[in-house]
């Protein structure tokens, strides 16, 4: 079932995207412990970095500044653990 779309309170309280970006969930093959970089090999616009973490492999952080919601992270991703939506933290334009 598809979503709606933005619920009246996202509307009052302005917050729209004016672009999508990645998001990234909890079916990263990182999580899982498993080395991928699919996602950053993947990005032209370099908006994927990888934070090293002690014990596991590097988790893929999205720059919402920097991506450009183009989507090529999403079809090179191997475990489907990348959408495109909304940003974090505010418009991003």
């Amino acid at each position: 079932m598809e979503s709606p779309g933005p619920s009246r309170r996202a509307l009052f309280r302005g917050q729209l995207l004016s672009r999508p970006v990645a998001v990234i969930n909890a079916d990263c093959l990182a999580e899982a412990g498993i080395v991928c970089r699919s996602c950053g090999d993947a990005c032209a616009a370099s908006a994927i970095r990888f934070q090293p973490r002690i014990g596991l492999p590097p988790q893929a952080i999205v720059n919402e500044t920097t991506c450009t919601g183009c989507g090529d992270c999403v079809a090179a991703c191997p475990g489907e653990a990348i959408t495109l939506g909304a940003a974090g933290r505010g418009d991003i334009s």
